[in-house]
């Protein structure tokens, strides 16, 4: 008889577009609580709250959520992008287990602190790199890990988004530290080797709403991996906006065809891709990748098991993101060493 593990009480601070879908994920599964949630404005605060029956802490004021909840064990961050540090650090010195969204940080810096804070007060820090959650990443992972297409030489992985995406971040962080954290962690966990080098492209350095990033990354194992981000074209269904994710081995290869999701619905408008990986909503549930991960992660902190991915797997990517970011404002090849953490 399986011994019933009690649900983890989490808190969620940020209560946007992720906020909301994490809250859902924790009334669902069977594993997690939510108690409270923090965030900055009062009506997306309350809004968030008040739709899950929990308190609402406006005007970051998550020191006062932790205080005023001691059952609180751990805390999702999702944040905008640039400000993970605080509340990320605040939750791991409160003794708090912490899930961050990814980017991890947006220096290496910021990264290695939250790491260093987990580790010293003992407690766990995941990222948020869902993909190491998509079946088909992990499957593809799986197969390489084992052999099947023999010894890796090369890596080819595509995440390409529009103008209007672009909009929300452009000139609030480097872009390398945009989507890219996405394909370097999964290109990383693949090829299992650390990367040494890295040179990088764009058409304006990308720092404006029509721009790209080409980065090629070079392994200590002679690997090599091209990674393209592309955030200038129309916002067109199919291809375009397509992810891609390649590896050539000696003996084979292995291809996730990520856009497509194996589903078109064909209108007079256009073709419509939805989304039926990382959070399709069927039979009244909340599917897909996020919701093994939030369940990964109550796991993780209830000690059914060991991390899928941990803070210095995302202190790791976002050290070639910063290596990326390096490379494309100073126009020459950027070694991992020249990057500090």
């Amino acid at each position: 008889m399986k011994t019933q593990v009690t649900p983890v009480p989490i808190a969620i601070i940020g209560p946007g577009r992720m906020g909301k879908l994490y809250a859902k994920l924790l009334d669902d599964l069977a594993l997690t609580r939510l108690v409270a949630v923090c965030g900055e404005s009062e009506a997306t605060t309350y809004g968030l709250a008040d739709a899950h029956g929990v308190p609402g802490y406006p005007n970051r004021r998550y020191p006062d959520m932790l205080r005023d909840h001691p059952d609180i064990e751990a805390v999702i961050v999702c944040t905008s992008e640039w400000e993970h540090l605080k509340p990320i650090l605040t939750a791991l010195d409160a003794g708090k287990h912490v899930l961050g969204e990814k980017p991890m940080a947006t220096s290496p810096v910021d990264a290695a602190a939250m790491v260093e804070a987990a580790e010293r007060a003992g407690r766990r820090l995941m990222v948020c790199h869902s993909l190491r959650f998509n079946p088909r990443y992990a499957i593809m992972r799986e197969a390489v890990a084992r052999g099947d297409i023999g010894d890796i030489l090369h890596v080819h992985a595509r995440r390409n988004a529009t103008p209007t995406a672009a909009d929300r971040v452009v000139g609030k962080f480097p872009l390398p530290y945009w989507l890219m954290p996405h394909d370097i962690d999964m290109t990383l966990w693949t090829v299992g080797q650390p990367v040494v080098s890295v040179r990088a492209e764009s058409r304006a350095g990308a720092a404006s709403r029509d721009d790209f990033i080409t980065a090629t990354l070079t392994f200590a194992n002679g690997v090599v991996a091209r990674i393209e981000n592309t955030w200038g074209t129309p916002p067109r269904g199919g291809r375009p906006q397509n992810e891609l994710f390649t590896v050539y081995g000696t003996t084979g290869a292995a291809e996730v065809l990520g856009y497509e999701h194996g589903l078109a619905i064909y209108r007079e408008s256009g073709v419509e891709y939805p989304d039926n990986a990382y959070s399709p909503v069927f039979h009244g549930q909340t599917e897909g990748a996020f919701r093994s991960l939030a369940r990964h992660f109550a796991g993780v902190v209830r000690g059914l098991w060991e991390p899928v991915v941990t803070g210095r797997d995302g202190l790791a990517a976002i050290r070639v993101a910063a290596a990326i970011d390096r490379a494309l404002q100073a126009r020459r090849e950027v070694h991992l060493e020249e990057i500090e953490s």
